[in-house]
């Protein structure tokens, strides 16, 4: 099957992201990003606002499963009357996918010493589940949108970087990741995002000239 002239560019975007993935755990892996997570977690102040603390803690179910999986859900069941099933399992795919890597890296990865404020200092930090979770299911989520003509590029993807932004800040804030965990989370956010979208782009329907044709002449018709 060949890749579209959309979805070239983006399984290019997630080929790239999911590279920039690897070599960024090989450094990890090899500390030798313990510089610029020290000077980014120092540019956060040592006191935390307790009101600041509880904005970034109500965020984080986001990048939960228990979070994003309704949203996605309900998202997706509001796509499938309009796209069908194509757009919905780009979404509700993101979103299980995941969930599910996110799990699993937990399960595989080397643990790697967490900042203190983390609760779970046992659990692997590197990456961030939660930048991994919010950015996969908000990007797919504005991509279908987008495609399907639901919303406005310009509308969807602001808000789907804010959510994701938002959720790793949020982590950064309450000292529970690292700067590297978050951006390793939203590598592999992206790569699943962006391999999400290049499935719906293989299944869209071709629609050539007389395709289109008869969906002008059905729309004059019902008018």
């Amino acid at each position: 099957m060949r890749l579209t002239h959309a979805a070239l560019p983006l399984a290019l975007i997630g080929a790239g992201a999911g590279t920039g993935f690897a070599i960024l755990a090989s450094r990890v892996k090899s500390h030798d990003t313990r510089y610029v997570d020290g000077r980014v977690r120092r540019q956060f102040p040592k006191r935390r606002r307790r009101s600041v603390r509880a904005a970034a803690n109500a965020i984080g179910p986001l990048g939960k499963w228990w979070g994003q999986m309704p949203v996605a859900a309900a998202t997706a069941a509001v796509v499938y009357r309009n796209g069908g099933p194509r757009a919905a399992a780009a979404i509700s795919g993101a979103s299980a996918a995941a969930a599910s890597l996110a799990w699993l890296l937990e399960q595989t990865m080397t643990p790697r010493k967490p900042p203190p404020g983390r609760h779970s200092p046992t659990e692997p930090a590197f990456p961030s589940g939660h930048a991994l979770q919010s950015s996969a299911v908000a990007l797919s989520i504005a991509y279908v949108l987008t495609r399907e003509g639901m919303t406005a590029p310009a509308v969807a993807f602001p808000v789907a970087a804010a959510v994701s932004v938002a959720s790793g800040l949020a982590k950064l804030y309450t000292d529970g990741h690292w700067f590297t965990d978050v951006m390793g989370g939203y590598l592999l956010g992206t790569t699943l995002a962006a391999t999400a979208a290049v499935g719906y782009e293989l299944g869209r329907p071709k629609r050539g000239p007389r395709a289109l044709g008869l969906r002008r002449l059905a729309r004059a018709m019902s008018r």
